[in-house]
């Protein structure tokens, strides 16, 4: 019995997925922008909102916590974020944004927006919301709590 992999949404999703991480890092450089995809995620989430823990960023994110606490020693280097003692919580960090980790936005925005756009050219309104739609079914189903 052979399993054709190409009629698998799954194989899609994780070659979609690839090329889009490589190609928003190279775009990012070309932009001047030394940031990784890993990193462009924490940034979106920090660009929400300020101040979070790294674990909340590691569940966010899908990286255990090793992961993100390299990850943010890496983002620290680059000047992008601060880890700093929670005011309420000495056990406790959380994560803020350097000036350089706020003013990246503006470089960062247009070039993932221009990917976005790139990626979606010729696709419709409504082929993009069934597609959101499965996707978000699909992504519940593998959560513990349904969604």
């Amino acid at each position: 019995m052979d399993f054709d992999f190409e009629t698998v949404p799954h194989h899609w999703i994780n070659r979609l997925g690839f090329l889009i991480r490589r190609e928003l890092q190279t775009r990012f450089r070309r932009a001047g922008a030394d940031v990784t995809a890993e990193e462009w995620a924490v940034l979106l989430l920090l660009w929400r909102r300020d101040g979070r823990s790294p674990g909340m960023l590691a569940d966010r994110t899908i990286r255990d916590r090793t992961t993100m606490t390299r990850l943010l020693d890496g983002m620290e280097r680059k000047g992008l974020v601060l880890r700093q003692t929670d005011a309420d919580d000495r056990r406790r960090m959380q994560v803020w944004l350097t000036t350089s980790g706020r003013e990246i936005r503006d470089v960062l925005l247009p070039v993932a927006r221009d990917l976005i756009g790139q990626t979606m050219d010729g696709i419709p309104q409504q082929d993009v919301e069934t597609s959101l739609r499965v996707l978000r079914r699909m992504t519940g189903n593998l959560q513990p709590n349904g969604g």
